[in-house]
């Protein structure tokens, strides 16, 4: 992840649904030592001393960062104190372990709420990793085929590369795209709800009254905004609620559309990603606001 105002609700609402086996994070919407170090701190916030959390790459495979200020602050998580976090060599990176202890992950599903560079790296050092994963599930790109409101998705458009890496190599991987992302949006008048929720909700409303002003109106409806990462969070907590289609996949790389998701041909041979097609909008929402419920009981 690259926390990030909606990975940071997307790691709220994974605490309260899942069992979190750990949190990498990576360089995309700010710099590796603010998202390494939001991380941390939502991490402590949420009282996971358990849950231990990975530096990663401080860039793209092959370009320039290109960071995303202008939705999520100079911190990465818009009016609330975010905490930069230098890496340290003793700190390690996460691929390192992953690959070091592949046959713990065989049960663990994985999910990519930022730029996949992190993933790539771990498969081009450790390519037994590719079929280890109950599940990779990835917030990047679109449908092939389907009209966006948007001209590229910013996860796979920062590092292009890293995510045509993981669609060759990875196996069990599921697709959010924001073509269904985009359908999933929340009400800017529903984020009234966050003062339910103690020191979690206070967290979420400082971040998100910042991003909600700023991404409102992507889907088509100016009063609302969307949550990409949170859906991200649902398509593993509760996949029925989706629509899925299978294909082989591949990502242009270079040139005015990069970052496009495009049908890999057949005699690439690439395996199938399962892609969610489509949303219940309804009931997201309710799971949202019903996952929440457990930081009522902890205010």
């Amino acid at each position: 992840m690259d926390p990030g105002i909606d990975d940071a609700w997307g790691l709220v609402v994974a605490a309260a649904q899942c069992q979190i086996s750990g949190v990498s994070a990576v360089a995309g919407n700010v710099g590796l030592e603010n998202t390494f170090g939001n991380a941390k701190r939502i991490v402590e916030l949420l009282g996971l001393e358990q849950v231990e959390v990975w530096p990663g790459a401080e860039h793209p495979l092959l370009s320039p960062l290109i960071t995303a200020e202008a939705f999520h602050g100079k911190d990465g998580v818009g009016s609330w104190n975010g905490q930069s976090l230098a890496v340290q060599p003793e700190d390690g990176r996460v691929w390192t372990r992953w690959g070091r202890h592949r046959s713990e992950w065989s049960r663990t599903h994985l999910i990519a709420t930022g730029p996949l560079t992190n993933l790539a790296i771990s498969l081009l050092a450790y390519p037994q990793l590719g079929g280890e994963w109950a599940s990779v599930t990835c917030m990047c790109g679109a449908l092939p085929g389907t009209q966006m409101d948007k001209a590229q998705e910013f996860n796979i458009y920062i590092d292009p590369h890293a995510a045509d890496v993981v669609f060759h190599w990875a196996r069990n991987v599921q697709l959010i795209g924001i073509n269904v992302a985009h359908k999933a949006v929340v009400p800017i008048r529903d984020l009234e709800r966050l003062s339910r929720y103690g020191q979690v909700g206070d967290m979420l409303s400082q971040m998100l009254s910042f991003y909600s002003e700023r991404a409102r109106g992507e889907g088509g409806d100016p009063g609302a905004f969307p949550v990409d990462d949170v859906v991200a969070v649902a398509a593993v907590a509760r996949p029925e609620l989706f629509q899925w289609r299978e294909m082989p996949l591949a990502v242009v790389r270079e040139g005015p559309l990069r970052g496009t998701l495009v049908l890999s041909p057949i005699d690439l041979k690439r395996p199938n990603v399962r892609v969610a097609s489509d949303v219940d909008v309804a009931g997201f929402r309710t799971w949202l606001w019903e996952a929440m419920e457990v930081y009522r009981e902890q205010s």
